[in-house]
């Protein structure tokens, strides 16, 4: 784990770019196209950046992707409501941020459900399926992920077991600091 505080940002604006980011650890949830499209000034920042990705919502291209970068709920509700995928990056843009000095790629599970109110039996059946195909995605597109970032920050036993029988052992959820807190500090 990092030994800087944590930040977990969703969509990014410009006003958080002139907070002494590089006091923090960077995590970006979600996948967002908004997270590629500031990637330029995300790569002055001297800290630690991960992003975390789900890897059924990447857009396979198909999509144009958009520049209204909407709330990563909104994203999210659009995606499941219509499959369009144009919120969100591509495995492209992935693997180009998996390049990058100081970047790294996370796994968010393969489809970014809501695992709450499901009993322990449904939780394990999901997660053992969801997990197998996400981390198949990140081998199929030559990613190698350490990092785990628990979807709607739900943290599960079950997620650490699977994944740390296939070496991923960095987790992270409520413990990170939203960014949307230090807005107060523009």
């Amino acid at each position: 784990m990092p030994n800087k505080p944590i930040l977990m940002i969703h969509k990014i604006s410009d006003w958080m770019l002139k907070l002494p980011l590089e006091d923090y650890t960077l995590t970006f949830d979600d996948g967002l196209y908004n997270h590629y499209y500031y990637l330029e000034k995300l790569r002055k920042l001297k800290t630690e950046k991960i992003f975390f990705i789900s890897t059924h919502i990447v857009n396979d291209e198909t999509y144009d992707q958009s520049l209204e970068f909407p709330e990563s709920a909104c994203a999210h509700e659009y995606f499941f409501k219509t499959g369009n995928k144009n919120h969100f990056m591509n495995w492209k843009q992935i693997k180009e941020i998996s390049q990058t000095e100081n970047c790294f790629i996370g796994g968010h599970s393969h489809s970014h459900r809501q695992i709450r109110d499901l009993s322990l039996t449904e939780t394990y059946q999901h997660l053992s399926i969801d997990l197998v195909k996400m981390l198949e995605e990140f081998e199929k597109h030559r990613i190698k992920i350490n990092h785990f970032c628990y979807p709607y920050n739900v943290e599960h036993f079950i997620y650490r077991e699977i994944l740390t029988k296939n070496g991923i052992t960095n987790f992270y959820g409520k413990e990170r600091i939203d960014i949307e807190s230090l807005r107060s500090h523009e």
